[in-house]
């Protein structure tokens, strides 16, 4: 029998590929994967193997009044290794009339009007709808109207109130604080979904193939964070306890049984830290799944912080001489990292993550090996702005802090640049599900005994 004869494109070196796709737009990009079965293994694996941070539209800052603001939500994305953004040549309507509610395992989460979740992979154009959340958030209607606004009634409230779509944060302060999944929908059939919903207080699942919400029991609200582990769902809480949970995977029959309940003690040095600064700001927490352990990561946000770092007081922006405040937004000022200890139920610190980065935010909190990623660095902190309930509070920033944090020396660096500190939606990271599997498969290549 004749072999088949490889066609031309089947022969292009990958170098070839990846020099061509480093000049297309990220529509084109997800386009050629249509040339043949080559081109879409090649494409697939530049796409799905990179950070990305997805932008909103530039070229409506410059047609504004300065303020990076615009009502077609994200229009691009910044590939971190390459440093460089592909632009798309039109906004999607997912992007353009829905708020982006989460990032997980490569796919984006969205929340449109009707109060209709669905997921959307940007990657492989893939949507799939989930169960209306209206009742979950206590709503009886969330339609958007003519203006561009949300039409918002409450089921238990006869209250009638209206927010811009370019303040769709407070979708996220008020109602969906963040969403991820059990596993990748493109693989597997029997995937969840879990919300952090309400206002931080309660947390809610949907398990693919039925078509409802279950809000799940749980005993220490509010929470700062959600993450799995081990097959397991965590909650991290207000008041540092964990709670965790066997959502049943493939054999969910509608049960969720509660596994643990940790009360851990707050580490010393984020409490003495915090309270030297009380007053000042807040501060925020994550869970992150890092080479099988759990890491805690505390992140403290100044309410005004001067362009050079300084951190200042409400009084500090008034002076004598000017008839304005000083414009100082809200910044990160530091983290702290630790480990969880499971034998003796304390976090201990983490000094250095070696070769690996997190990337926190409004996405899942993940952490990735930069062994592959020649432009990411090391024993570093990737993130974005979540403090979502700051964001509106002036309308010269909100949106902006974010940046790379070297946990060694403490010093920070932009991670790409705005023209105003005023950015909406806010920029998220979507790490794709193929970057965290080799991940996995780099930490088990690390583990003593393995080759």
């Amino acid at each position: 029998m004749a072999k088949r004869r490889k066609s031309l494109a089947d022969q292009v070196p990958t170098e070839i590929f990846w020099s061509i796709f480093n000049k297309l737009s990220f529509i084109d990009l997800i386009q050629a994967k249509s040339v043949c079965s080559s081109w879409n293994l090649a494409a697939e694996e530049f796409a799905s193997k990179m950070p990305w941070l997805m932008l909103p539209s530039k070229k409506e800052v410059e047609e504004g009044d300065g303020a990076f603001v615009n009502n077609n939500g994200y229009n691009g994305f910044f590939n971190l290794c390459e440093n460089r953004v592909y632009n798309l040549k039109t906004t999607p309507m997912e992007f353009r009339e829905s708020c982006c509610i989460g990032s997980s395992n490569g796919w984006l989460v969205f929340l449109e009007h009707k109060a209709a979740p669905f997921l959307f992979n940007p990657f492989k154009q893939i949507k799939i709808h989930l169960p209306s959340v209206d009742y979950l958030l206590g709503l009886k209607k969330m339609e958007r109207n003519e203006d561009g606004e949300y039409e918002l009634d409450y089921l238990k409230k006869n209250q009638r109130f209206f927010f811009k779509v370019c303040g769709k944060q407070v979708v996220r302060e008020c109602f969906i604080q963040k969403a991820i999944l059990s596993g990748k929908p493109d693989y597997n059939e029997n995937f969840g979904v879990v919300l952090l919903c309400n206002n931080r207080e309660e947390i809610a699942y949907h398990q693919r193939g039925y078509n409802s919400w279950t809000v799940i029991d749980v005993s220490h609200p509010p929470y700062q964070d959600i993450i799995f582990h081990k097959n397991h769902l965590y909650a991290l809480s207000d008041n540092n306890s964990i709670e965790v949970w066997d959502l049943g995977g493939r054999d969910y029959v509608g049960r969720i049984v509660k596994k643990s309940d940790i009360v851990l003690p707050f580490p010393d040095k984020s409490h003495t830290k915090g309270n030297s600064l009380r007053g000042c700001g807040t501060s925020k927490f994550y869970l992150v799944e890092s080479c099988d352990d759990l890491l805690l990561i505390v992140r403290f946000i100044g309410d005004y912080v001067d362009f050079d770092g300084t951190l200042l007081t409400e009084w500090d922006l008034l002076t004598e001489t000017c008839t304005q405040p000083k414009i100082c937004p809200y910044r990160t000022c530091f983290f702290h990292v630790y480990k969880l200890d499971f034998d003796e139920l304390k976090w201990v610190e983490v000094e250095s993550l070696n070769d690996r980065a997190l990337f926190l935010g409004g996405n899942q909190s993940v952490s990735v090996s930069v062994q592959s990623f020649p432009n990411c660095e090391t024993n570093s902190i990737y993130f974005t702005d979540d403090c979502w309930e700051k964001m509106e509070e002036d309308y010269n920033y909100g949106g902006h802090d974010m940046g790379i944090y070297n946990i060694k020396d403490e010093s920070f660096k932009p991670i790409y640049e705005f023209s105003s500190d005023k950015i909406q939606p806010p920029p998220c990271w979507i790490i794709p599900s193929a970057m965290l599997e080799s991940q996995l498969g780099q930490c088990v290549a690390s583990l003593p005994g393995c080759n």
